[in-house]
C-alpha cells in the first residue's frame, strides 16, 4: 500500500504499514532528478545528509532521527526545493520554517503533515513542475524507484478516483453581515451591535461527475443584534434570518483533493423586532409640573424573496466516504414583507465554514 500526495491537498498525517519488511532506520530516496545533481536533506535549520543522484536521476540519503535531536518519530511538513543541479529536500517540524530558496532555485511545497518514524521511507519525486512524496513504514517497493517495472508485468497503479453520486455536508464557522447594524443605528451616535456571528451550515450535494454537481443547502447566522440609546429613550434590535441555497458547483480534482466554485440562488426567510422604550419626563406648564409616561413599543418585520449567491473551496477524501473540506460564500439577501406593510430587506452575508462530507450512495 502506498500514499501518493500532491501539491493542494489540506494537512493530513499519513501511517501507511508496508507488509515487505522492516528498514532498520529512516531513509528518504529522491528520484527524477537529473543524473549527477547534488541532494540534500534538511532537518528544520540543519542539512543531515547529502548524496549524488546516479545515471538514472536516482539517489539515497540514509538518516537516523534520533542522531538529530533525540526524536524516535516526528511530524513534519515536506519541502522540495528544485535548482539546476541540485534538489533539497526538507523536513520540517512545528515551528520552523524554510530558509530563502537559492539564486536560480524554485520552492516546491508538498501540503500536509507526515509521520516519520524510525522505519520510514520517503521515496521523493523531485520533478521540477509538480513534485510528490511515497511514504511508506519500511523498504520502498521496487515499482516505486522504477515505474517501468510495473507496466512490465502489467500491474497499474491504483488511482484514488474522487467519489460521485450522493454526498451530505455540514460544518460550522462564523458569518458576517454587510449592513444590519448599521441600518438598525440609523444615525443614532450611541449605537453598538454585532455584525460577525456564528454560523453553521448543512446540505447535501449530487455529483454527476467528478466535475459537476448540484448542491442544496441550509445556512443559518445567529441573530444580527443592535442596541442603542439618547436622551429619553432606548431600543434593541434583532435580525433573524434563514438561507436557503440551491447552486451548481464545478470541481477541479487534484489527488485526493477537489477545488470547486459554486453559484446560484438563495431564498430567505427572516424576521426583524425592533423594541423601543420611551421613558417618563417632567414637564413645567404654566409653573404646573408633570409627568409625560413612556412606554414601551415592540415592531415586528417578515420578510421573504429570492437572490443570488457564490462561493468556493477545497475538499480532502480521507477515504471513499469520509471527507474534510473549507469553504466560503458569499449571499445576497433581499426580500419584501409577507405580511403587508411597509419595508424590506435588502443585506449580504459572508460566510467561511468547515465541516465533514460523508458519500452515501453513487459509483466511484
Amino acid at each position: 500500500m502506498r500514499v501518493f500526495l500532491r501539491p493542494l491537498t489540506l494537512a493530513a498525517a499519513f501511517t501507511v504499514i508496508g507488509a515487505m519488511g522492516v528498514a532498520t532506520a529512516q531513509t528518504v530516496v529522491v528520484t527524477k532528478a537529473p543524473p549527477g545533481a547534488t541532494l540534500e536533506l534538511v532537518l528544520n535549520a540543519a542539512t543531515i545528509g547529502t548524496a549524488k543522484a546516479g545515471a538514472d536521476g536516482i539517489g539515497t540519503i540514509p538518516v537516523d532521527l534520533s542522531q538529530h535531536g533525540g526524536k524516535s518519530e516526528i511530524d513534519a511538513r515536506i519541502f522540495v526545493d528544485v535548482c539546476e543541479m541540485s534538489r533539497r529536500v526538507m523536513l520540517l517540524e512545528s515551528g520552523f520554517e524554510p530558509p530563502t530558496p537559492g539564486a536560480n532555485c524554485s520552492r516546491r511545497p508538498i501540503f500536509g503533515v507526515f509521520l516519520v518514524r524510525g522505519v520510514t521511507t520517503l521515496v521523493v519525486e523531485a520533478a521540477e513542475a509538480a513534485p510528490a512524496v511515497w511514504i511508506r513504514q519500511g523498504p520502498a517497493p521496487a515499482t516505486w524507484l522504477n515505474p517501468e517495472l510495473a507496466s512490465a508485468s502489467g500491474k497499474s497503479v491504483p488511482e484514488f478516483l474522487l467519489p460521485k453520486g450522493l454526498v451530505l455536508f455540514g460544518g460550522g464557522g462564523i458569518a458576517k453581515y454587510a449592513n444590519a447594524v448599521s441600518v438598525s443605528c440609523g444615525t443614532d451616535p450611541d449605537c453598538n451591535g454585532k455584525n460577525l456571528r456564528v454560523a453553521g451550515r448543512v446540505g447535501g450535494e449530487f455529483w454527476i461527475s467528478r466535475f459537476f454537481a448540484a448542491s442544496f443547502s441550509y445556512l443559518k447566522p445567529l441573530n444580527a443584534a443592535t442596541a442603542g440609546s439618547g436622551t429619553g429613550y432606548s431600543f434593541t434590535s434583532t435580525l433573524t434570518p434563514h438561507i436557503a441555497t440551491l447552486t451548481g458547483k464545478v470541481g477541479l480534482p487534484v489527488g485526493r483533493a477537489r477545488i470547486y466554485g459554486e453559484a446560484g440562488a438563495n431564498y430567505h426567510w427572516a424576521t426583524l423586532i425592533t423594541t423601543e422604550t420611551i421613558a417618563d419626563t417632567t414637564v413645567t406648564v404654566d409653573g404646573v409640573t408633570q409627568t409625560v409616561v413612556g412606554g414601551t413599543q415592540t415592531f415586528e418585520l417578515k420578510t421573504a424573496g429570492w437572490g443570488w449567491m457564490f462561493g468556493g473551496g477545497v475538499e480532502v477524501w480521507l477515504k471513499r466516504s469520509l471527507a474534510m473540506y473549507g469553504e466560503f460564500g458569499y449571499a445576497r439577501l433581499k426580500g419584501t414583507p409577507t405580511g403587508g406593510g411597509e419595508g424590506v430587506l435588502d443585506d449580504r452575508v459572508t460566510f467561511v465554514v468547515a465541516g465533514l462530507r460523508f458519500r452515501l450512495a453513487g459509483r466511484r
